[in-house]
């Protein structure tokens, strides 16, 4: 009994980490016109068409900070990528839906591209979303 129970646990993991979808990365640009920290809480970007620190609604996170990163793709503008998708619509008030960028992000594995001198350094952050 204790080997089935065993066999049974074996093959229900096999399972489940087969199933693990691979995320796709994305490589964003890091605008310091578009993208907004705040002194309180350097760790979370904020960008400039969503609702912001003050009423929760999407940033975010940074996880990670590397510089020797290598890669072929080349980086998004973060702001072009935003307005050109279905989650704006400038004749709204609230013209960003937060929500529904941060569904479509958390599948991603995304990075902040800073240039600093002719040097790259790469920020991975994840998509995270508040509600206050």
């Amino acid at each position: 009994m204790k080997i089935f129970i065993l066999l049974v646990t074996f093959v229900l993991g096999i399972n489940s980490q087969a199933q693990e979808k691979v995320k796709d990365t994305l490589f964003f640009s890091y605008d310091s016109q578009y993208i907004n920290t705040h002194i309180e809480i350097p760790n979370h970007f904020y960008i400039e068409d969503g609702s912001g620190a003050t009423v929760g609604g999407f940033y975010f996170t940074g996880v990670q900070k590397m510089k020797n990163y290598k890669t072929k793709k080349r980086e998004i503008n973060l702001k072009e990528f935003i307005r050109s998708s279905k989650f704006y619509n400038e004749n709204r008030r609230l013209k960003l839906r937060d929500y529904d960028l941060w569904d479509y992000f958390k599948n991603y594995v995304i990075f902040l591209v800073k240039t600093e001198n002719g040097k790259k350094s790469y920020l991975q952050v994840e998509a995270s979303f508040e509600i206050e």
